[in-house]
Parts: C-alpha cells; sequence; structure tokens
C-alpha cells in the first residue's frame, strides 16, 4: 500500500479521477503479476495506456465492444486473473448490463468494472452519455460491490482494496480535473465503512462521489444558521453502512442523501431501504437528479448548477425540509 505526502494528495487532485486511476493500476500491475487490465477503445480516456506500453502481455484491446469486453474478463478471471475493466460508466452499466449480471456476477468472476464519466460529466455530449442510472443498476446485481469515491485519495486507497477484493466490483468515477480535497492527509478506507467528516446534531447529510464536497459547503453554511450537520461520505453504496445510517437516524432530526444521480434507485434508495426494514422513524430528505431525460448539453459545472446539486441549492433544500420536521 503507498503512502501519500500533502503535496502529492493535492497533485493527484489537480489531476483527476482519469488520471489517479491510471496512476494506480501501473502501480498495482506493478506488484500484483495477475492484474489483466482490458479496454474497449478506450485507453487514453481511462488512462491505461502507461499500463499498456509496460505490461504488453496483461492488456487486452477489445475496440468498441464492451459486451465482449466484460465477457472476455469474466473468462480471464475464472483462469485466475484480476481483470479491470474500463469505460464510460453509463456505456458498461447500459450496453454491458446482461455480461455483468450473467457472465461476471452470476459466477462471481474477479472483475473490476470501472465506470468513468459518471453523472453530468459528459456534459456536451448529452442523454446518451451521461451516466445517471448506473448505480440503481449495478446495486440491483447480486454479488457485485458499488463503490464511489470523492477524491483522488480515496479513489488511490480503494483501488487498492478492490484489487485484493476476490470477486466482482463497481468502481463509479465522476469526471474532470481539480477535484476538490476531502483527505487532505494520507489514510486508509475500508470497503463498507462510511467516513465522518463532520459532527452534527441537527441533521446527517449522506454523500457521494463530488457531491461530498458540496455536503460539506452546505454544512459550512448551515452552521451560520446555527444548524449543525454531521456530514458523512458514502464510498461504499453497496453493501451500504447499515450502522452509520441507524445511528444517524436516532441521532439527528433529518437524514439527506445527496447524490449525482437519478433518485430513482441510487444512494438516497439504499439509506430509504435501510430506514424502513429496521422500523425507523427518521425523515428523509432525497437530493439528486429528476427522474426524466435530461436533454441540455452544457459544462459539467454548469449543468450540476441547473439541477441543482451545488451547496447553496442543498442548503434551501434541507432549510425546507427541517420546516416540514416541526
Amino acid at each position: 500500500m503507498i503512502k501519500y505526502r500533502k503535496d502529492e494528495i493535492e497533485e493527484l487532485n489537480r489531476t483527476g479521477f482519469r488520471d489517479t486511476f491510471g496512476k494506480g493500476i501501473l502501480e498495482i500491475g506493478e506488484v500484483d503479476p495477475d492484474v489483466i487490465v482490458l479496454a474497449a477503445d478506450l485507453s487514453d480516456a481511462t488512462r491505461v495506456t502507461k499500463f499498456s506500453e509496460s505490461f504488453t502481455d496483461r492488456y487486452v484491446q477489445l475496440g468498441i465492444a464492451e459486451q465482449n469486453m466484460l465477457s472476455v474478463a469474466s473468462g480471464l478471471s475464472l483462469s485466475g486473473k484480476t481483470c479491470f475493466c474500463g469505460s464510460f460508466a453509463t456505456f458498461l452499466t447500459l450496453r454491458g448490463c446482461e455480461q455483468i449480471r450473467n457472465d461476471i456476477c452470476y459466477q462471481n468472476c474477479n472483475v473490476k468494472i470501472v465506470g468513468i464519466d459518471s453523472g453530468l460529466a459528459n456534459g456536451f455530449l448529452g442523454v446518451t452519455h451521461y451516466g445517471l442510472e448506473d448505480i440503481a443498476i449495478a446495486r440491483s446485481i447480486p454479488n457485485l460491490l458499488v463503490l464511489s469515491p470523492s477524491d483522488c485519495l480515496s479513489l488511490a486507497k480503494l483501488l487498492w482494496e478492490i484489487a485484493r477484493y476476490k470477486g466482482p466490483v463497481y468502481l463509479r468515477l465522476s469526471g474532470g480535473k481539480s477535484i476538490p480535497v476531502i483527505y487532505k492527509e494520507d489514510r486508509e478506507f475500508k470497503i463498507g465503512e462510511s467516513v465522518v467528516l463532520e459532527e452534527g446534531k441537527d441533521i446527517s447529510i449522506f454523500a457521494t462521489g463530488l457531491m461530498v464536497s458540496e455536503a460539506l459547503k452546505a454544512a459550512s453554511i448551515l452552521k451560520k444558521d446555527r444548524i449543525y450537520s454531521k456530514v458523512i461520505d458514502v464510498h461504499t453504496i453497496k453493501p451500504i453502512d447499515t450502522k452509520a445510517i441507524i445511528v444517524a437516524a436516532k441521532e439527528t432530526e433529518l437524514i439527506v442523501a445527496v447524490e449525482e444521480h437519478n433518485l430513482t434507485g441510487g444512494l438516497g434508495s439504499a439509506i430509504a431501504e435501510v430506514i424502513a426494514d429496521h422500523g425507523l422513524s427518521s425523515r428523509l430528505l432525497r437530493i439528486g437528479l429528476p427522474d426524466k431525460f435530461i436533454h441540455k448539453y452544457n459544462s459539467h459545472k454548469a449543468l450540476l448548477e441547473k439541477y441543482g446539486l451545488v451547496s447553496k441549492n442543498i442548503v434551501k433544500k434541507i432549510i425546507e425540509g427541517l420546516r416540514k420536521c416541526y
């Protein structure tokens, strides 16, 4: 496991999720000869070109054929290999859904599915490239873990965790560079255990991916109005951290789920299931993308602003939600 200095953490976040993944998979490949990387014409986009040049016998380029890539990965994994498959999140989970379900997860294959540019990250490419349903799809498939890191340190560390884990994993990555730093110092992350970033007695904000940074900003704004927020980074959506949700439901008036994903089937739905299954009475506010096709084309930042996935709108919705509690 590699340790990172503060300046290295800052550099990781400057380069973004794609470059951090490319760097991390190269480092893992250097110590694990059983790691194989597969690509579907997007070796540059997924930043695995250096891996392909360093380990020519452990790199497979399948061309524009995500379904075939996933099936080939399942076969290679059954021969004892740890396979990483990368492409755009929407291509993998929609086009390759049957292969993920039947070829990989049904056989519990050791395949890691890496979906880049999830959510609205592919802003100018339109609805076909928006990854808004991937959590719902992946979460519904047995044996498949679902991870969504909040910054590049958590991604770098979780990569090593999933490389050691024997079984299928879906790793959800957002896009862009200059990712907000959540973790300023080196630390470890454990699959299935969320991280409490701030303590608060009034509300609990569960966020995943890039929405963690917006949740922290929202908590800072709310604090000025003496509303104190507990902020939790849910880097593992499946298995969900049930214990953290139960504790939050008992300790705070309102639970908030924030995600860059369709409101149907995502993080908010996973939290709702825990609340219902354990007979908890906590009120839940879900903040995400509407259950409809988004036909807008714009930058990632502009789309997040338009659809309310920024701190000021999160604050507005939380205040409205608190009013309903009384």
